[in-house]
């Protein structure tokens, strides 16, 4: 377990750290998608995934969000993100996209930090966390991780691809 860490809001001059951060943890995760779907299909489906999600942080910590970001530092440097929003009609609060940097994976900062989310949910009324995540193996950690913060049960989703030719059948 790593100790000594301390949780604060986002701040603007984070993001490039965030970007980083995002990056070392997603890299395994785009790797093993394309490995699953296959060289062609992941050509096509998955192009762009990176940037995409990368656009989406963008714009979560952009000011105007609805999304609240928070950080973790340890020893002075952020080694984890996390955002949440909260649905005040159906009282149902969600962390989205969050990643903890691969020196510090499975050492507890993400089950503390997802504590944390749920705390923050809990503080502002929402009666359910939800969070969302995959089932392959690259999710693994991120699956443990959120059991131990108390996530489940789960509904199982499944994507499935079919290349398609340029030519009718």
């Amino acid at each position: 377990m790593i100790e000594h860490c301390n949780i604060r809001a986002f701040e603007h001059q984070d993001l490039s750290r965030l970007h980083e951060i995002r990056e070392a943890a997603y890299t395994p995760v785009f790797k093993s998608f394309r490995s699953i779907v296959g060289e062609k299909i992941a050509a096509v489906a998955l192009a762009n995934a990176e940037r995409e999600q990368g656009k989406f942080l963008d714009e979560i910590c952009e000011a105007d969000s609805a999304h609240d970001v928070f950080v973790i530092e340890h020893e002075a440097e952020i080694v984890a993100f996390c955002s949440i929003t909260c649905n005040q009609e159906t009282k149902v609060g969600v962390i989205d996209l969050n990643a903890v940097h691969p020196d510090c994976q499975g050492k507890g900062v993400g089950t503390w930090m997802y504590e944390y989310a749920v705390e923050q949910l809990r503080a502002v009324g929402m009666r359910v966390a939800e969070v969302g995540t995959g089932g392959d193996p690259s999710h693994a950690p991120a699956r443990r991780a959120y059991a131990k913060a108390g996530f489940g049960p789960g509904i199982p989703n499944v994507y499935l691809y079919q290349e398609l030719s340029t030519t009718s059948r």
